[in-house]
């Protein structure tokens, strides 16, 4: 498609009349932006020419105003609500528009031109209405005051000259409209003329018309402030910055275009990506050389440190060996060049450098240590290896390493005879309690201090998710952290800590729950108790002993299910003969009034009838879920959103809302992931709501509903400011059959309760009598977030 220069027909001289200083007297054609909720219509953002414009009335609307019905004529106000609801629904007529009659700032009505369209470019959870108004009436060419046909026609050729100057461009060109909210903070910008390289520079295809953030929502806040600056300051400005939503650098020119009213910005700018990438390059190889030269002078230094400091402290014997070579340039003996005070105080001598390894140790060519430092200084192979010899009537062991370095052999020796007894003591312990462990039904572990790892486990705790024997053994401590539920992570912490400070008789007990088969969170018993202890007394080896009790669980559950789903499956098989009858005649009544009535008279009651039909269709199903409580199924859990879950309850509401007049104040934006099954979590939440609204007066109730991240959960709030609940009330809040509430069964509390406690879910009540109540749902954030994290 060819690209076109885009500018709406009174902006076209404002534009020639700010580049070339010819005034063209259209400071009145500049048109009017509004954008505006789709439900209660009220004000969220206007242009500069909109505040201008409307400045002088007092108050100024706020946002919960309908500012529409204060600025339009009584009239002509049901044509811009039809545009307004078209906006979402018909596009065609509402691109079409009505012209109405606006109130300007002196009292007077000004007929202008509205046209809308479906606007989300402040989120796509929320809908919002773009409203384009231009004045119907231009001022003719001709009557233009103090401007004549000839200066006229200079003037458009001066326009003409202009467009094809900014065509010819290299640079991109721009021209926006600036948008703001009632503070007169710039939330957005909509783009009005361009010029061809603009689409090169920005990757933007067809912008004309449309908004910034309708391109890329999260557009970084200071490209409308800067430019938001200069609309108002009239001041230009030159910078360059980066855009996250184009991935690229640019180098900007921002100046305001436009008559004073209007204060449009024009931006010349450049795509200097190319550049600014080199620099980073060059800027990250100097620090790159530069870190380099001093990581390698700072190792430097510290190998000779470490060097000195390992002679001087280290419990080994430690000594450098220089190879002295025969006729046949074959190796024949070593010298001792340096060694440390360990090797001195081993062969009893003060002064060892400059002598000769084989007079000191004569049994080195038997026992082979010899030709093991005569290949290793041929080869370069480091060497490590045990040897075993008699010392007054006992026997020892020497570990002896062995490598090349520069000419010379570096040697160590350490005498390993002690460890080489408990080793063989301890392999004869290990192997009486492999043999008896292994017959057990529990899963046994030990755990390391020291190493922090897990030391030991018997059998595999699943064959699934990394939970093997080959997986676990060697495992870090804190690698197994994640595998227990989010929620019993704490207690799995104290656990650990209390076994570390109990006394070696105590027995610390815990139940919590681990990942299982398909993902699926299982019930374990642990005991553990304190294995080995060092000569200091701390623990650095306990035994952990656990046992899979979730069948117990399971059996558990379903007794207690099992008695209420009995008491709850009468009352279902009542409620359902009791209800659906009247439910039925209810809707046909609904059917025929919406048959019989017609004409005007059915524009007045068509709502109330809808609502009737859809309140009619809810307690059916309301009664049905009811019935299927006797029948009860599991949670099948999967990742969803909260916020769409949440969405969806309040759609099911939003008749019982909108007779009562609740407003609802929404605080949350973007997705939280969690497990659940949604429709199960939907009713709850729908539970919750519906009580919110039925506690709240007509006309006066305002429901809150946040979403915020607090560690590992998400936690979901929902506030009225209702009756409240008295502090006795409280702790029965959620138990079968309990309810204050006149006519009430007392089970929709506790069906929450039931459907969280399936999501590993918790809810808290808070509560002040005559002021409001709120629930708080804390949910585990899915895995997907945590590895995010």
């Amino acid at each position: 498609m060819k690209k076109q220069t885009f500018m709406p027909e009174d902006y076209t001289i404002g534009a020639a009349h700010s580049l070339f200083n010819a005034y063209n007297g259209h400071d009145n054609q500049e048109f009017l932006l509004f954008i505006s909720t789709p439900d209660d219509h009220a004000l969220k953002a206007m242009n500069y020419r909109s505040l201008q414009y409307f400045k002088n009335f007092q108050p100024f609307p706020s946002q919960e105003d309908n500012f529409f019905k204060e600025i339009i004529h009584p009239e002509d106000y049901h044509l811009v609500l039809h545009v307004l609801e078209c906006a979402t629904e018909c596009t065609e007529i509402a691109e079409r528009g009505v012209t109405v009659r606006v109130r300007s700032p002196f009292g007077y009505w000004k007929r202008f031109e509205f046209k809308s369209r479906n606007y989300t470019g402040f989120n796509n959870d929320e809908q919002y209405v773009l409203t384009l108004a231009r004045p119907v009436e231009p001022v003719k060419m001709s009557a233009r005051k103090g401007i004549n046909i000839e200066t006229e026609k200079s003037l458009q050729e001066s326009l003409s000259r202009y467009r094809v100057l900014v065509n010819s461009l290299d640079q991109g060109f721009v021209v926006m409209e600036m948008i703001f909210d009632l503070e007169k903070n710039p939330l957005d910008y909509l783009f009005v003329e361009v010029n061809p390289a603009f689409e090169d520079h920005t990757g933007l295809l067809e912008p004309l018309g449309r908004t910034m953030k309708e391109f890329f929502q999260q557009h970084e806040s200071h490209w409308f402030h800067t430019f938001g600056k200069v609309a108002f300051t009239g001041e230009s400005i030159r910078f360059e910055e980066y855009s996250m939503g184009h991935d690229r650098w640019f180098d900007v020119y921002a100046f305001p275009i436009g008559n004073k009213r209007s204060r449009k910005v024009a931006c010349l700018f450049s795509d200097i990506t190319p550049r600014k990438e080199n620099e980073e390059k060059l800027r990250r190889l100097n620090e790159d050389l530069e870190l380099k030269v001093k990581s390698r002078t700072s190792e430097l230094e510290e190998k000779n440190e470490l060097l000195q400091l390992v002679f001087d402290t280290v419990k080994q014997g430690i000594f450098l060996l220089k190879p002295l070579f025969g006729e046949n340039y074959d190796i024949v003996d070593f010298t001792y060049v340096r060694v440390n005070k360990v090797v001195n105080r081993y062969y009893h001598q003060k002064r060892m450098v400059g002598r000769s390894f084989l007079k000191l140790n004569p049994i080195a060519t038997e026992r082979g240590i010899f030709e093991a430092f005569k290949q290793t200084m041929l080869t370069g192979e480091s060497v490590d290896f045990e040897v075993d010899f008699e010392q007054n009537g006992r026997k020892n062991w020497l570990r002896i390493t062995s490598r090349r370095q520069k000419g010379l052999l570096i040697n160590s020796f350490e005498n390993i005879t002690r460890e080489k007894n408990k080793t063989q003591d301890l392999k004869d312990t290990v192997r009486f309690k492999k043999q008896l462990i292994q017959t057990t039904p529990d899963i046994i572990m030990i755990f390391n201090l020291y190493d922090e790892k897990v030391n030991y486990i018997n059998k595999d705790l699943s064959t699934e998710n990394g939970m093997t024997v080959q997986d676990v053994e060697g495992m870090p401590l804190l690698n197994i952290l994640p595998f227990v539920h989010p929620q019993d992570r704490t207690k799995a912490l104290e656990f650990h800590t209390r076994i570390t400070e109990a006394s070696d008789q105590d027995v610390i007990e815990l139940e919590f729950r681990l990942r299982g088969k398909e993902k699926a969170w299982e019930y374990y018993s642990a005991r553990g108790k304190v294995f080995m202890r060092n000569k200091n007394g701390k623990v650095y080896e306990y035994i952990v002993l656990l046992r899979n009790i979730q069948e117990e669980k399971r059996i558990q559950q379903a007794l207690i299910s099992a008695e209420k789903l009995s008491i709850k499956g009468e009352i279902a098989r009542t409620l359902a003969h009791e209800l659906r009858n009247p439910l039925a005649s209810i809707g046909m009544s609904a059917d025929i009034l919406d048959k019989v009535i017609k004409g005007p008279e059915k524009t007045g009651v068509k709502n109330y009838i809808g609502i009737v039909k859809r309140s009619t269709t809810t307690l059916n199903n309301l009664v049905t879920d009811l019935l299927s409580v006797s029948n009860y199924s599991k949670a099948s859990l999967k990742k969803c959103c909260l916020a769409r879950t949440t969405n969806k309850a309040l759609a099911l509401a939003k008749d019982r809302i909108y007779l009562t007049n609740i407003t609802v104040f929404k605080k949350y934006k973007g997705s939280y992931f969690i497990n659940a099954d949604e429709e199960k979590l939907k009713i709850a939440i729908l539970n919750i709501i519906v009580n919110a609204s039925e506690a709240m007066e007509p006309d006066k109730g305002k429901l809150r509903i946040n979403i915020n991240k607090k560690k590992e959960n998400y936690l979901l709030s929902i506030s009225d400011n209702g009756c409240g609940i008295e502090p006795e009330q409280l702790d029965r809040l959620f138990e079968s059959f309990y309810t204050q509430k006149p006519g009430g069964l007392g089970i929709g509390l506790n069906s929450v309760k039931n459907i969280l406690d399936d999501h590993g879910a918790t809810i808290s009540v808070e509560s002040i009598p005559k002021k409001g109540t709120t629930f708080i749902l804390s949910f585990p954030c899915h895995e997907d977030v945590l590895k995010g994290n």
